[in-house]
């Protein structure tokens, strides 16, 4: 039995907010290039707290405990960058081009996801997922990749 019917809804159960701040962390997976080991940057999250934390204190955790402190912390295994190019893709891919979007885009740029490559990955997604998405999302990465991010 599939547990989902799309493809893409299982890596967008990690895009339901933007990371926040960076800490160290603890986990460790093997490199497998060079058999190195490779430490897991700890994602610190609190937009669920600071959002919902009084209206749906349990969604508030599982966005800042599970999601990012769990899933998103598993960087060790699936690095930053390649989180990000997924949760892009399954929000654009799901027709979602609201603010979560352009938020996601930035953190893909603060994770090392170039111009070219965000062109690269929308026009790809746009045979799959739909060209309208892809046109839609191509108005956030035009602003995101003309601003200049620290």
């Amino acid at each position: 039995m599939k547990l989902f019917r799309k493809p893409l809804l299982a890596a967008g159960l990690i895009a339901l907010a933007g990371i926040g701040f960076l800490g160290t962390g603890d986990a460790f997976a093997m490199n497998t290039t060079d058999n190195q080991p490779k430490k897991a940057v700890k994602i610190v999250q609190t937009a669920g707290r600071q959002q919902l934390g009084n209206f749906a204190p349990d969604f508030a955790r599982y966005n800042d405990d599970i999601l990012f402190g769990e899933v998103w912390s598993k960087n060790d295994v699936l690095p930053l960058k390649e989180r990000s190019i997924v949760t892009v893709s399954a929000l654009i891919a799901q027709g979602i081009t609201d603010s979560s979007l352009k938020y996601h885009m930035e953190t893909a740029r603060k994770n090392g996801v170039t111009k070219d490559e965000m062109a690269e990955i929308i026009t790809q997604l746009a045979f799959y997922s739909g060209w309208p998405k892809a046109w839609a999302a191509f108005g956030y990465a035009k602003e995101v990749y003309s601003e200049n991010i620290k």
